[in-house]
């Protein structure tokens, strides 16, 4: 309905025009900040994961051809929770993810685990930064698409999420001081002393560990940098307002 007068507002407007004022009205509210973080929080906490999940953090080599029982083979590439096989699984999604991953036998676990406190905390530390990347990476996204007050959730949610994955990311690699690196395991035979292992060598997976480590650092000096400010938004966006004259503009 219009009305004559110095200024006139059609109550009226077409459906797709309320649609794209309630999309504005969510998404990018605090401006474009949030979505130039949200990138880089996804690609932190997705290299958190991978590290976490991947079969080749260590790269142990003993030096020669143990006679253990758990394990008789010189070179290993182990991960938290799994081994690497270097066989092809057959399951297609977990050979494009993890080819070749597979879970510590119990003989192993009994072996080398249950009683290297070391190992437990590594793992510890990787379920604490990837609950909290999937938290930053939530908020981030949140903060992104739906009108969340950022002045709470930008430093009381997000930054301590990015800090805390960052931190306990950093503290995975506790697992290069596991017995089975540092102590003396490995049999060259059955009539001698076991010895340690020659090497443990930063693997595939340390290197995701490290990228999202720095990424996770560089995430917190962004959001240290700059909090994110709502914008204000027209009130007759996609109203037709005719001023003296009959003269329509559309506000946009």
């Amino acid at each position: 309905k219009i009305t004559m007068g110095s200024v006139k507002v059609d109550d009226v407007a077409p459906g797709w025009i309320d649609v794209w004022r309630l999309w504005r009205h969510c998404l990018c509210r605090f401006g474009w900040y949030p979505l130039f973080v949200a990138p880089l929080v996804t690609c932190a906490c997705l290299l958190d994961l991978y590290s976490s999940t991947g079969c080749d953090f260590i790269r142990m080599d003993i030096g020669f051809t143990p006679v253990n029982n758990v394990w008789s083979s010189s070179y290993a590439q182990l991960g938290l929770f799994s081994f690497d096989t270097h066989e092809t699984d057959k399951n297609k999604w977990k050979r494009t993810f993890n080819d070749g991953c597979q879970l510590y036998s119990e003989n192993f676990d009994g072996s080398f685990i249950a009683n290297d406190q070391t190992w437990y905390v590594s793992r510890i530390m990787a379920y604490i930064s990837g609950i909290s990347s999937l938290v930053s990476l939530a908020t981030a996204w949140l903060l992104t698409i739906t009108p969340l007050p950022a002045s709470f959730f930008w430093p009381g949610v997000l930054l301590p999420a990015v800090v805390l994955s960052m931190l306990t990311g950093a503290a995975k690699f506790l697992f290069f001081n596991t017995q089975i690196c540092t102590e003396p395991l490995w049999f060259i035979d059955e009539s001698t002393a076991p010895v340690p292992a020659q090497s443990c060598e930063i693997g595939e997976s340390s290197v995701f560990g490290i990228a999202s480590v720095a990424a996770y650092f560089f995430c917190t000096i962004l959001i240290c940098f700059r909090s994110p400010q709502k914008r204000t938004l027209d009130e007759n966006f996609g109203k037709r307002v005719i001023g003296p004259g009959s003269t329509i503009t559309n506000h946009t």
